[in-house]
């Protein structure tokens, strides 16, 4: 009895260990999972605007001091491409969930605007003058548990995208901050919020 006793409690932890590796698997489709065993391709910068344009994205500050937003970017970086190939990447960033209900998909949003304008958008908020363009991307599938962070992959915004219709024959100047906040979400529970437009 003690041998059949063994074997059975052998077989359920290795079926443990099967179901937590099967778990884990399925959540770590998300390379930002582990951001010290990022696959090589995560660092290849496509080419972006050629000229003499500085560019840094940074969360939507105006979203993370407003309460009533339930999930906001609390990181954003990115990776800049060689002097001889201009480009920028953006790579992980850290989505936190402030409310009390699981989610399971969000969608982006970002706001290009100069860098002249950042304190005047601080004081008044996004205006006609400040924002040069905004869009938000496709829904991300991704589990965030109720009042926790998230580490995803922001590439998903391209930067050269986003700026295509201010280069001029491909060639962008000035110096620029993409804010990176939220458009939507969907919680476990089925509800959705949503930011709305930017310039209300």
């Amino acid at each position: 009895m003690k041998i059949v006793a063994s074997v059975f409690w052998v077989f359920v932890l290795v079926a443990l260990m099967l179901w937590a590796g099967a778990n884990a698997a399925a959540q770590s489709v998300n390379p930002c999972d582990n951001p010290n065993h990022l696959p090589s391709s995560f660092f290849e910068v496509p080419q972006g605007p050629q000229g003499t344009w500085t560019a840094s994205p940074l969360p939507d500050l105006l979203q993370s001091d407003d309460p009533l937003v339930p999930v906001v970017v609390a990181m954003a970086g990115a990776i800049q491409g060689p002097a001889n190939r201009r480009g920028m990447r953006l790579g992980c960033g850290v989505l936190r969930n402030r409310a009390q209900t699981p989610v399971t998909a969000v969608q982006l949003r970002w706001v290009l605007v100069r860098n002249e304008d950042r304190s005047m958008i601080s004081q008044k908020g996004y205006t006609l003058d400040t924002v040069l363009l905004e869009g938000h991307t496709p829904p991300i599938e991704l589990s965030i548990p109720k009042e926790s962070l998230r580490r995803t992959d922001f590439s998903i915004i391209s930067f050269a995208a986003v700026t295509k219709d201010l280069a001029k024959e491909g060639i962008l100047t000035g110096d620029y901050f993409l804010f990176v906040g939220v458009y939507e979400v969907l919680f476990e529970d089925g509800s959705v919020w949503n930011a709305g437009p930017v310039l209300k």
